[in-house]
């Protein structure tokens, strides 16, 4: 039995949190299979890993000296080493790598060695063996990973038995060139290990407990959610949740295996658990809110545009032309609206708009920015009556107007459309509106 377990840059930020780690580790003989990301902040005000070599990179780039830079990061990880006592050659790998800016150095090869040197650290701490993700995380050439070809590397580099720590965030090329995941791809690394080697569970240590039904920055000690199926993970996820990358889902959903998100400061904390659907669990009315601010809504009005085919599709091909992904598409019967983000809509605004009229021979179009998109997730919504007039009713006693409304044919999800600037209130009133209502 393996559990695979991976550790946030907040949870190896510095000696004490590699203490933590080992408690972790230590405290149960199936976390064999270990992913870290790169060490990350100590406190608010410090720089993680990740920025600071992205910064060396930028300042060699430029001509600038990156000295000062590349010196925090050789005392952070020197600090972690002399504090733990540990001997290692992460003196020799600072020296060589420093070389290597100094002359020529890929990016994503500089960027990795955030999450490479912490993992060595890890492993030379927990007595674990060291596998480089270069080894048995392969890409295909359009920056997917090779599932195929990743398989059979880690078959080859990893034993059944073993204890292995690896780097999250990177992989090779076939020709080893290095490849960076988009940022939080640790994840990932340990969602893809999970599913290969079959894990009972994908742990995903952080510095919260859980996941939270709402931004805790904008509702004051919002509880904490037990458990969540993996279509409401996505939901969440994809509406700006900062919970786990949303490309980590995939691998574990496809073998069931549950995702535990725990935190390193409070181990004994039950955290969230993300599995399939379990009717027999407390419900909820809701599972989640969460939401992004910045979009525009185009709305495009056509007489007898229902006896019209292909309209849509036009506005489809526009926005693809000028690569705006369309978020939502409210419909009407002569008009229809596309959601998209503003700033992507932004460089090409005059030409969008030009182009839509003519290919829609549309009677008119119109814009709206500075919408704020909200989500209301819960999978119990479909079983409950009224939800939608209490959400209405609950917004409208704070004059909040909704310039949206969309709902998934599987009511998974409701999304509202309102003013940025009622986007804090809007989120305060639903949780206050539904927070504890377990009469399902």
């Amino acid at each position: 039995m393996i559990k695979v377990t991976k550790f946030g840059g907040s949870s190896v930020a510095n000696a004490t949190q590699f203490r933590k780690v080992k408690h972790i580790i230590d405290s149960d003989p199936t976390r064999t299979v270990v992913v870290t990301s790169a060490s990350g902040k100590e406190q608010s005000d410090d720089h993680k890993m990740t920025d600071l070599l992205y910064l060396c990179y930028e300042h060699k780039r430029y001509g600038m000296p990156f000295d000062d830079l590349f010196q925090m990061i050789r005392d952070k990880l020197t600090r972690i080493e002399n504090e733990l006592n540990l001997t290692s050659d992460i003196s020799k790998d600072l020296d060589s790598l420093y070389d290597k800016i100094q002359d020529s150095i890929d990016i994503d090869y500089l960027v990795s060695r955030g999450e490479y040197l912490t993992a060595k650290l890890l492993s030379n701490y927990l007595g674990f063996k060291f596998v480089d993700a270069k080894d048995i995380i392969i890409f295909k050439p359009n920056g997917q990973i090779d599932e195929k070809r990743s398989c059979k590397a880690i078959q080859h580099h990893v034993k059944q038995s073993d204890k292995i720590v690896v780097p999250g965030f990177y992989g090779a090329y076939p020709d080893k060139s290095i490849h960076l995941m988009s940022r939080g791809g640790s994840d990932i690394t340990g969602s893809f290990l999970a599913s290969v080697m079959d894990a009972v569970c994908y742990e995903n240590w952080t510095d919260v407990s859980g996941i939270l039904k709402a931004d805790p920055r904008i509702v004051r000690d919002p509880k904490q959610i037990e458990t969540i199926t993996y279509e409401e993970l996505r939901e969440l996820a994809y509406m700006g949740a900062n919970v786990i990358h949303e490309e980590a889902v995939n691998p574990v959903r496809e073998k069931c295996i549950p995702i535990h998100i725990l935190n390193t400061n409070d181990p004994t904390n039950c955290g969230t658990v993300i599995t399939a659907e379990d009717e027999q669990e407390k419900r909820q009315a809701i599972t989640g809110i969460t939401g992004k601010k910045d979009f525009s809504i185009i709305t495009v009005v056509k007489s007898h545009m229902s006896n019209d085919f292909g309209t849509i599709r036009k506005a489809l091909e526009c926005m693809e032309k000028y690569r705006i992904i369309v978020e939502h598409i409210p419909t009407g019967v002569d008009s229809f609206s596309l959601v998209v983000d503003s700033d992507k809509l932004k460089p090409f605004y005059y030409e969008v708009i030009s182009d839509l009229k003519a290919i829609t021979q549309a009677d008119k179009v119109t814009v709206i920015h500075d919408i704020a998109l909200i989500a209301i997730v819960s999978r119990f919504m479909k079983n409950k009556t009224g939800m939608s007039g209490r959400l209405f009713s609950a917004l409208g006693k704070q004059h909040i107007n909704i310039s949206l409304i969309s709902q998934t044919s599987d009511e998974l999800t409701i999304i509202i459309g309102v003013k940025n600037e009622d986007y804090n209130t809007t989120i305060q009133t639903i949780y206050y509106e539904f927070e504890g209502d377990d009469s399902l």
